[in-house]
């Protein structure tokens, strides 16, 4: 009668606890516990209780455990839920949890991933082959409709004969590590991107030099070819006349790349631009530009006292030349240009200048009375080759480029306004120079003047 009954609650028992499962239910009577078991005259009682303990102070454990600790059933039915996981989910709990499946919790996404893997885990089991933990990373839904990562740990629970008959596991919040795999994947592809630039950088550099030597021959070869007094032919002049031009416009073209793809380790000094710009009109390559223009007319309006920026002289110097170019192109035969600078105080970003820091700038205006472009332009004019489609006059179409890249590798920016029929203004802002390089530019300032005006070549 007593081994009838033993059996029968051992039954029972072994329904709690099936597959290593923690029954919701539990045990407790500690009296039923006994009987349930098959009793031996020689087996010790206090073995029995122990057992009971044991297995209650496990399932105390699990409940009260910081770790999300879940059980579901082959239809991913959840059968149990800790405590942790009412935490993890901001608010659903166990009663919640109980009854309700998986995949509700999920998104379409998730819940493809959850049966691609686990049908490959039955595929397996089907074959014989006995499967473990498998690690899922999945979105999760909170109580409140938002959505988190969720690192689970999912292992078989079995019967008796090693069928699957439900799953169990961990459950961890891994947004934050996703987040991080998310930026550390960016600053990747930002940095692949970067030694990609810089190899087509020095590949750039590299071409634009040799061709810069082959150039050179082509124009000296063509300019001495129109000095022989045997090329008296005039349409022969005309032909060796636009050799000369093309290659000119080459020839500028090049210079540019070199500038563009030249700019890293590059020197900054102490330069002021009411002493860079005088010297720029001075050059040679300016009187030829201007010389192409009778009747045009230079305007500067240069603030005194103007701070100095730290920059590179030569990459300064070619980006005004380039501006001016084009605004002598824009302003033509009896046109003006007048060139300006100040200094102001930024302490909010400009048209969309959002990166733009608080302080102190140098200032440079650039504006010349010819037709302008459209306003559609605008947005597209510092795109390599499109002032020339938009100007369709005759300059190389990198000007802009190259002034864009310069000035914001200086820290600073270009703005550019244009209406039809009313001219052109370009803008550039350097920040100021202060501290050591600042004292010291104005120390090596003072002892020039004292020993008379010097020009930058």
């Amino acid at each position: 009668m007593i081994e009838e009954l033993g059996e029968k609650m051992k039954s029972a028992l072994e329904r709690s606890f099936v597959g290593g499962g923690i029954s919701g239910d539990g045990i407790t009577d500690q009296t039923r516990d006994t009987k349930a078991l098959k009793f031996h005259p020689t087996e010790d009682v206090a073995t029995h209780e122990r057992g009971w303990k044991n297995n209650q102070n496990i399932k105390h454990v699990v409940d009260h455990s910081t770790e999300a600790y879940w059980q579901m059933d082959k239809e991913f039915i959840i059968t149990y839920t800790n405590a942790a996981c009412e935490k993890i989910s901001r608010g659903f709990n166990q009663g919640e949890f109980a009854g309700r499946s998986l995949l509700e919790f999920l998104t379409p996404e998730g819940i493809e991933s959850l049966w691609q893997a686990n049908g490959l885990r039955l595929k397996n089991e089907a074959q014989g082959i006995k499967t473990d933990i498998i690690f899922h990373e999945l979105q999760m839904k909170r109580k409140d409709g938002t959505y988190f990562w969720a690192g689970i740990s999912a292992s078989p629970l079995r019967n008796q004969n090693g069928e699957v008959i439900g799953y169990q596991g961990i459950m961890r919040d891994i947004s934050v590590y996703k987040q991080y795999e998310a930026e550390r994947k960016r600053h990747e592809a930002l940095l692949k991107k970067v030694e990609n630039m810089t190899a087509m950088r020095n590949m750039t550099g590299g071409v634009a030099h040799e061709l810069n030597n082959v150039m050179s021959g082509i124009l000296g070869y063509s300019e001495y070819l129109l000095l022989q007094e045997e090329l008296d032919n005039k349409d022969l002049q005309k032909h060796v006349g636009n050799i000369i031009h093309s290659g000119e416009r080459a020839a500028a073209i090049i210079q540019d790349l070199l500038v563009m793809a030249k700019k890293d380790g590059t020197i900054h000094t102490p330069v002021n631009l009411n002493e860079l710009i005088p010297a720029c009109l001075k050059k040679n390559e300016f009187q030829k530009l201007a010389g192409r223009y009778p009747g045009m007319a230079i305007k500067q309006d240069l603030e005194p006292s103007l701070h100095p920026v730290s920059g590179s002289l030569p990459h300064l110097n070619k980006s005004i030349m380039n501006l001016l170019s084009v605004s002598c192109e824009q302003a033509g035969p009896g046109g003006a240009v007048s060139i300006t600078t100040r200094t102001v105080y930024l302490g909010r970003p400009i048209n969309g200048y959002d990166g733009l820091r608080e302080g102190e700038y140098v200032v440079l205006f650039i504006t010349d009375n010819g037709n302008g472009f459209a306003a559609e332009d605008a947005s597209h004019v510092f795109e390599p080759f499109y002032i020339r489609k938009a100007l369709k006059k005759g300059i190389t179409g990198l000007e802009l480029s190259v002034v864009l890249d310069v000035i914001k590798d200086h820290n600073g920016f270009v703005d550019v306004m244009s209406e039809i029929g009313y001219g052109t203004t370009f803008t550039i802002y350097l920040p100021v120079l202060h501290g050591e390089m600042q004292d010291n530019y104005y120390m090596t300032s003072q002892m020039n003047h004292s020993d008379g005006p010097t020009s930058i070549n």
